[in-house]
């Protein structure tokens, strides 16, 4: 039975979160050992500058926001590498592009994500590869890094094709995740309602030609997946039919679903889209968001992989786009995206989640990284 989680009657107010101002912010503020150092990515607009770093000192339980870095623009995504000491972020925007940052937040790069609306990037093992999907033109691409963490181009290009049902959002291919695992890459396009696969050697860089590693029901708009640590099983979140999808990886890089479970409760007739997906540490808890219903959906996993709703907890704003879970501090931080605000939940040790009373004030919020 899914336990719905009651929002307290209470007070909105910003929680230790301190705009601080001055040009150089971001080396002023920072985080003390054993603490989080954070940023937020934004897309821009009047309210919305750039990215924002976020500091948690867990001593006092308390939140501090930096003023913003207004030369990056639409930080939909991002990923920093450590051992080229870089970040790579996406801008967001019809001529997709990345930029290149050191550990001190300059420029030293940017290149075109060749696609448009770049909304998912990933590092392989190695951090010597960078893989981003573009939304909108639905099409991966995979950089090798260069030597001083620049995108050596060109980049191996792999452009799906295809529709869905949906003629609103499927009206063409939108891939709007990959990721490397094992031998292979994988991206989730919400068009096709697809899980392709790539062959990918890390020690030449080659990339080989798609392969459909699952289908999706029609209409399910696929968006993010997240691997067991198992190596066994894999959770597909579908952003049109609200369900997490069970699969089963097979030895040639193909899935087989064992189970569909809705992210909403019973009785719910609403509109939502659900986001974002994570699993704990343990694997043994998995959360993912519903824009809409504006909550997160916390399953239990089994040995087995099959799921068990426990909660469902509104995420107290609106539109969920992205979360963050830190376990060692025993948090979840939400992004709402038009409430414009990140809202913190503790992480209870049955995996659950208890609002913290501490709500952030940033505008246009759908991604937060971890800062170097």
């Amino acid at each position: 039975m899914i336990r719905q989680t009651l929002s307290p009657d209470r007070r909105v107010f910003l929680a230790g979160a301190t705009a601080l101002a001055g040009a150089s912010v971001f080396g002023a503020v920072q985080a003390a050992e054993g603490d989080l150092n954070l940023f937020v990515g934004t897309y821009s607009s009047d309210a919305a500058k750039g990215i924002y770093p976020l500091i948690y000192t867990s001593a006092t339980d308390s939140w501090t926001l930096g003023a913003a870095l207004p030369a990056i623009e639409n930080v939909s995504f991002g990923a920093y590498s450590p051992v080229s000491q870089h970040y790579y972020l996406l801008n967001e925007k019809d001529e997709g592009r990345i930029g290149i940052y050191d550990k001190a937040w300059n420029k030293t790069y940017e290149v075109s994500s060749q696609g448009a609306s770049p909304c998912y990037a990933a590092l392989d093992q190695s951090g010597g590869y960078l893989a981003v999907a573009n939304y909108s033109s639905g099409n991966v691409v995979v950089y090798k890094i260069g030597a001083e963490g620049g995108l050596e181009q060109p980049p191996a290009n792999r452009q799906n094709a295809g529709s869905g049902p949906n003629k609103a959002r499927q009206e063409g291919p939108h891939a709007h995740w990959v990721q490397f695992h094992g031998d292979y890459i994988y991206s989730v396009d919400l068009g096709t309602d697809q899980v392709l696969g790539y062959s990918f050697d890390a020690t030449t860089g080659a990339v080989g030609q798609a392969f459909e590693a699952y289908h999706a029901p029609g209409g399910a708009g696929p968006r993010h997946l997240i691997f067991h640590k198992d190596g066994v099983h894999a959770y597909l979140v579908t952003e049109l039919s609200n369900t997490v999808i069970v699969l089963k990886a097979a030895k040639d890089g193909r899935f087989e679903a064992t189970q569909t479970i809705t992210t909403l409760p019973e009785g719910f007739k609403g509109e939502s889209f659900c986001a974002h997906i994570a699993l704990n540490a343990a694997g043994d808890r998995l959360y993912a968001s519903n824009r809409g219903h504006n909550s997160i959906a916390v399953f239990s996993v089994a040995a087995d992989g099959r799921l068990e709703p426990i909660q469902v907890s509104p995420t107290l704003g609106n539109w969920p786009r992205f979360f963050a879970v830190y376990e060692d501090h025993k948090r979840l931080v939400v992004a709402h995206q038009n409430s414009n605000d990140l809202v913190i939940f503790e992480i209870k040790s049955d995996g659950t989640l208890a609002p913290k009373d501490q709500k952030i004030a940033v505008s246009t919020p759908v991604f937060i990284g971890v800062s170097a």
